[in-house]
């Protein structure tokens, strides 16, 4: 959340920033628009980098927990309670199971 907000405060200053200069001439104003334009393009492509890794954590997170349930049907012939899979998960990966 912090890196979030430090980004936007970023954002901010820089369109504030540049709203000044653009009113100078046309080749302040261009370089101000591909200033602000780059700085936009490389917080989409780091927010959405993010988001995607968040994605697969999950993604492996419930394969994980779904091949352990499948495991443990197959060899004691019922399915784990809530209690014996949180034990397994936490003895595994030393974290809670969200």
């Amino acid at each position: 959340m912090k890196q979030r907000l430090g980004a936007a405060a970023l954002v901010l200053t820089m369109m504030l920033g540049t709203m000044a200069p653009a009113l100078a001439n046309g080749a302040a104003s261009t370089r101000n628009i591909l200033l602000l334009g780059t700085a936009a393009g490389l917080l989409i492509t780091n927010y959405n980098h993010k988001v995607r890794a968040k994605r697969a954590e999950q993604h492996e997170a419930a394969r994980r927990q779904t091949a352990y349930r499948d495991w443990f049907y197959h060899k004691y012939g019922y399915y784990p309670t809530y209690a014996q899979f949180k034990k397994w998960y936490f003895e595994t990966y030393h974290v809670n199971p969200s």
